[in-house]
């Protein structure tokens, strides 16, 4: 790269390994692990800051990424082309950094803007729907699914972070939660201690109305 490397983003497709790289000159390259130079050579959509995703299987190509105008894109890519196959639409506001973004289940992708949470489906170039999960977010929120994509952790103003969940992340978090809680209520209760059955952990309700079928509809908010 001809400027400081901003991202990267490592992929196999058969039996081949690769890398994508970004730099803060728009600059996107693949590269094999062979020192022979990069292979490919893209151009971002806003020619700065840019972060590439695969979705979960590894078909589909992504980037997210913000001009130093404060324009914000996210694009799927014809990676054979090398050229944009579509752009979401649904960024409002022009930003003073650079937009964050994750991909899920092969079919959503979530990004961070104005304090909200922006999600679109892959084949739909319109927003699907945005939370602001009951506030406190950072501007620019930094987010992440976990692999089954039923939980999303998202940075707040408050130097932490909320975990969203719907009802297969909430059901996830309570088998989880279930051999700890029993270790812990053995030996108090055998000091003649009561011990509640009720969850430890703090769960308050979403009052933001979301796409049902949305990964990331969150029947609550744990805090």
């Amino acid at each position: 790269h001809e400027a400081p490397v901003y991202s990267i983003c490592p992929h196999h497709k058969e039996n081949i390994q690769f890398i994508f790289s970004t730099a803060i000159d728009g600059k996107i390259k693949a590269w094999l692990y062979d020192n022979m130079g990069s292979r490919v050579d893209y151009d971002a959509p806003g020619h700065w800051c840019t972060t590439m995703l695969y979705s979960a299987d590894g078909t589909r190509l992504f980037s997210c990424g913000t001009s130093k105008d404060g324009e914000s894109f996210l694009v799927e890519w014809n990676e054979s082309e090398g050229a944009i196959k579509r752009t979401y639409n649904g960024f409002r506001k022009k930003s003073a950094g650079v937009v964050q973004f994750d991909t899920t289940q092969n079919r959503f992708l979530a990004a961070g803007e104005d304090g909200q949470i922006k999600f679109w489906d892959m084949d739909n170039i319109n927003l699907l729907t945005s939370i602001d999960a009951e506030g406190g977010l950072q501007g620019l929120p930094h987010l992440r699914f976990n692999k089954d994509g039923n939980l999303l952790a998202v940075s707040t103003a408050d130097n932490g972070f909320k975990i969203l969940a719907n009802a297969g992340g909430l059901r996830s978090l309570r088998t989880s939660e279930t051999p700890a809680f029993e270790a812990l209520r053995s030996p108090i209760e055998s000091a003649a201690n009561k011990v509640s059955g009720s969850s430890a952990v703090n769960v308050s309700p979403v009052s933001c109305k979301v796409e049902r079928s949305s990964p990331a509809r969150p029947s609550q908010i744990l805090v």
